[in-house]
């Protein structure tokens, strides 16, 4: 006997939508994490302009900020792969 797929499911499939409900909010709030990342990119591009090629590379304010917000849209990346891997991987594996 087979058993019951989990989209087969009423109650397996709640607590699917509570699953892509977490991972929907934690993809969006990565997105707006790198939109924030690509923002410090452009003023870090614009300062290096205004320093000059001698100055910059030195190491910035900017440059600092802009490792925080990378390293925060990393963080909810691979939280959100982790849960999408244990959610959804059984809800579309097919069942022998």
């Amino acid at each position: 006997m087979r058993a019951v797929s989990p989209l087969h499911d009423p109650e397996a499939r709640k607590e699917l939508e509570d699953h892509l409900t977490w991972l929907w909010e934690e993809v969006r709030m990565a997105l707006v994490a790198l939109g924030k990342a690509r923002e410090a990119m452009e003023a870090l591009e614009e300062e290096d302009r205004l320093l000059g090629v001698l100055y910059a590379s030195l190491p910035r304010e900017g440059h600092r900020i802009l490792k925080e917000i990378l390293e925060e849209a990393l963080r909810r990346l691979e939280r959100a792969h982790a849960r999408a891997q244990e959610v959804l991987e059984p809800a579309v594996r097919e069942e022998a």
